[in-house]
């Protein structure tokens, strides 16, 4: 599907306030394809990317081993609702954020009774902003934050 399909679709069926294209059609780049740190759009024109799709593809786009370690886990099972019924993967990748970040910048090991890092597990940015105030919230017992009035709603920016 052509780039200009692409978007005059997200312009007939998306809510305006999601993906941003400019009238005249020159953004965003509609993506078709990805490998290592090169993308090509749907008329092959070829790009740098430098977003790292947020972070998802810090490892390049189509990474050989993490094509195959997400082969080999989607074998097994795909999806295990973690917040219902968790997976042994969930509990080693907590474990693991702790000892990269807690743990190393407090030099803190886990003991019986000890505080430990804990994290949540979130979606999206959105969710990620809505988890920190309520935890700021939890950890201060304040209710209030400081706010900055204009373009910004929560976490969502306006348009």
């Amino acid at each position: 599907m052509s780039s200009r399909k692409v978007l005059d679709q997200l312009r007939e069926y998306e809510s305006r306030n999601v993906t941003f294209i400019e009238s005249d059609g020159s953004w965003p780049i509609v993506w078709e394809r990805a490998r290592g740190v090169q993308v090509w759009d749907s008329e092959g024109k070829r790009y740098l990317d430098l977003t790292a799709a947020f972070g998802v593809s810090a490892a390049g786009h189509a990474n050989p081993r993490v094509v195959s370690a997400g082969r080999r886990q989607m074998g097994k099972l795909l999806h295990a609702m973690g917040d219902v019924h968790p997976h042994a993967l969930k509990a080693q990748l907590a474990r693991e954020l702790s000892r990269v970040t807690f743990e190393r910048w407090t030099k803190a090991k886990p003991k019986a009774g000890k505080v430990t890092a804990k994290t949540i597990f979130c979606n999206s940015g959105f969710e990620a902003v809505e988890a920190a105030l309520k935890t700021a919230l939890l950890a201060t017992s304040k209710p209030g934050v400081i706010a900055f009035e204009g373009r910004i709603m929560g976490s969502v920016t306006a348009r």
